[in-house]
């Protein structure tokens, strides 16, 4: 059926790999979720059907789905998507090499693409639970940065049937909100919480101080501890933010170390 070709980056080791069908195509992405015991049929139908939750909605951030099942060698569930050409996780893009930070167009990009998804799941009442930078896959395209959102609907199933048998991720502690290690169903706010610390991450890249002592009061507020203190929802985020971004100087980087502010003349030879 599918041909592992190659790990691929992911929250845990063997999570993740690049496979490639067994009769010729391109390539998919396909992540591992360990188990204590195999799920029953309902159950697995339940699963797909919450990892489908986002098909509908037809957002391009949201990738389909193209298979999924339980795999009994590896004890896991396992989900089939398309791979992205040219994508990469969020922790590469924000720890790639750029000279002085994101740049600041993207990171209203990207903020702006994640806010839209989350709002559409909230508004069909789902909850991602479990947002974090791993989760998130951009790529460089012809009309700018696309971000693509994994794993909506895995919390919410795995709380309302699996919080017995399927092991949640033993990654992404920081993007958790506080509520969220009581058992049961979860509030949007937590996503609000999420939204707020991978917006910090992105306006922390900037590496000369220039934005520094603009966004941080956003950051604390999307960020507080107690779900009212925070902003309401998604919706009430973004447009706290867009302001907020839109104070933040956008200037070029600095000239590296050895630049010569007065080029050397060179005399003519007329």
């Amino acid at each position: 059926m599918w041909r592992i070709v190659r790990p691929a980056l992911g929250d845990e080791p063997g999570s993740e790999f690049r496979v490639e069908p067994l009769d010729g195509g391109a390539a998919r992405r396909l992540t591992l979720w360990r188990t204590l015991r195999a799920p029953t049929p309902a159950e697995l139908e339940r699963f797909e059907h919450h990892m489908r939750s986002g098909e509908r909605w037809g957002l391009p951030t949201l990738p389909s789905v193209e298979a999924a099942g339980f795999d009994p060698a590896r004890e896991s569930l396992w989900l089939v998507r398309a791979w992205q050409p040219g994508g990469e996780s969020l922790p590469s893009a924000l720890g790639g090499l750029q000279p002085i930070g994101l740049d600041l167009p993207i990171v209203h990009s990207l903020a702006e693409q994640l806010a839209h998804s989350l709002a559409a799941a909230h508004t069909e009442g789902l909850v991602h639970g479990r947002l974090r930078p791993s989760r998130l896959l951009v790529a460089h395209t012809g009309s700018g940065m696309r971000l693509s959102l994994l794993d909506l609907g895995l919390e919410t199933f795995r709380r309302a049937h699996g919080q017995d048998w399927l092991r949640p991720p033993q990654v992404g502690a920081a993007y958790l909100a506080p509520e969220s290690a009581r058992p049961g169903p979860l509030s949007s706010a937590v996503d609000v919480f999420a939204f707020g610390r991978i917006v910090r991450d992105m306006l922390v890249t900037r590496k000369d101080d220039a934005w520094r002592g603009r966004w941080e009061p956003w950051v604390a507020r999307a960020t507080a501890a107690t779900p009212g203190k925070r902003f309401g929802d998604i919706p009430e985020a973004l447009r706290a933010l867009r302001p907020v971004l839109r104070t933040l100087p956008d200037l070029p980087p600095p000239p590296p170390p050895n630049y010569e502010l007065h080029p050397p003349v060179v005399e003519s030879l007329d």
